[in-house]
């Protein structure tokens, strides 16, 4: 029998708590427990508590015990998107508990899973559908293991006293569609290419990243970055950050940062490029393409469903993790790849929030985290909807932007900034009845 899922809240968010804490099963009635030999065994329970602290009093041990990013999203970033601050931990694990519980079963439909993944949901889906990571100490596995980088922590120049501080995020299953449908580097091994067969001798990084994206190479190169543009050099923040902002080089004052990226996959080289100073050391290719197989569940409702965003996140997240029980996140080009493609995405988003007076905390992950000063607080909705944004509901006295009922992407905004928890999960549990008739068609 499978286990069912539930939600467990500690009060100050670790195991510790032995008072004010709340459990609700999905579907269930909320309870009052102490420690987690009171949550009835039968039951995976997701809880608000780091991994670290879980490992520290032993029950990241106990298989019905999960930590807070079992979803991937934390579940204290899921209480400021859906604007749960105000409600009390009985109210919130009660709502979690449906949402979650809704999101397990989608993903169990969707992925023809027997059992709830006991280690994430993304960690399942790397055990099934994960790309194959080449051996330790192989050439391949350092080029892409130095390629790899799954968020940008952004320098900071300000500290407001007075900021919103939140994330701005990316609609979960465009993110899904494009990225599952993107054609990522086989990990089978790489080869160099003599500069005699490169556009320019491999000295124009222009002309190359030209040349690789018309004919469809699985590019990696290994640079020395000689300057960027002063905006991306400081969300960029490669190695140690920046040393200093000096001279008139390329598009004005010139960041100079202590590079310690070495290789980077070809969408990162491009965002380089037309930003910065780069020079090309060493150009390799993977071998051919590959694809995962899998793809997002195509409903008119699957995008305006929040639970169901929760399930498309884990899986592109999902397939650049090992193929093994592991659960970790594989050192391979395909992953680097990926990566590339998520973060560079961001940090377009990111130059935009910083270009209207945000200060950008980190980025990766179809997520800008932003310190929001009070001055530009009234553009929130106006910038996340010029650039297909959601923003959190926590935040209050913003002005929502004009609802089209034809856009998905209005209409989940719209039901989160309402805060109308009844329709949102209507919606998950319409589009939940759906998939389970689809699979037992």
């Amino acid at each position: 029998m499978a286990l069912s899922i539930g939600v467990a809240l500690y009060s100050d968010a670790t195991p510790y708590s032995r008072e004010g804490n709340w459990a609700c099963e999905y579907r269930g009635q909320p309870f009052s427990f102490s420690s987690a030999s009171d949550l009835p065994g039968q039951t995976l329970w997701i809880t608000n508590c780091d991994l670290q602290d879980l490992i520290e009093v032993g029950l990241n041990k106990n298989p019905k015990i999960a930590h807070h990013g079992y979803f991937r999203t934390r579940l204290n970033l899921m209480v400021q998107e859906l604007g749960m601050r105000d409600m009390t931990p009985e109210q919130q694990c009660t709502l979690l508990a449906e949402v979650l519980g809704n999101a397990a079963a989608m993903a169990r439909h969707h992925l023809g899973l027997a059992q709830h993944p006991i280690r994430g949901l993304a960690q399942g889906v790397g055990q099934v559908f994960g790309f194959t990571e080449p051996p330790r100490g192989s050439s391949v596995y350092k080029i892409a293991e130095q390629a790899c980088q799954n968020y940008t922590s952004c320098e900071r120049e300000r500290r407001y006293e007075k900021a919103d501080v939140f994330s701005f995020w990316m609609p979960r299953c465009d993110v899904a569609k494009s990225l599952l449908e993107t054609p990522v580097p086989g990990n089978e091994g790489i080869s160099v290419i003599p500069a005699h067969n490169l556009p320019d001798m491999g000295r124009n990084p222009a002309s190359l990243v030209e040349w690789a994206t018309e004919n469809k190479v699985p590019l990696f190169a290994r640079v020395k970055i000689l300057g960027v543009e002063e905006t991306v050099g400081k969300l960029m923040n490669y190695g140690s950050g920046a040393s200093d902002v000096s001279g008139q080089g390329f598009g004005g004052a010139q960041y100079s940062a202590r590079n310690q990226r070495e290789w980077c996959a070809l969408p990162e080289l491009d965002m380089l490029v037309q930003s910065g100073d780069v020079h090309v050391l060493q150009v390799g290719h993977a071998t051919g393409w590959q694809r995962s197989g899998l793809h997002v569940y195509e409903d008119r409702l699957a995008p305006v469903s929040y639970a169901y965003g929760l399930v498309a996140e884990n899986l592109w997240y999902g397939i650049t993790r090992r193929a093994d029980a592991t659960g970790s996140v594989s050192k391979s080009l395909s992953t680097a790849w990926i990566q590339a493609v998520d973060r560079m995405r961001c940090l377009q988003v990111a130059v935009r929030l910083h270009s209207i007076g945000m200060e950008v905390i980190n980025y990766g992950n179809g997520r800008i985290t932003v310190a929001c000063p009070a001055a530009v607080r009234a553009l929130i909705p106006q910038v996340a909807l010029e650039e297909r944004l959601f923003y959190p509901s926590s935040l209050e006295g913003l002005q929502p932007y004009k609802l089209r009922h034809e856009d998905p992407v209005h209409v989940l905004q719209h039901l989160l900034s309402k805060r109308d928890y009844s329709r949102i999960v209507q919606v998950d549990n319409a589009l939940l009845r759906k998939m389970e008739v689809s699979r037992a068609a």
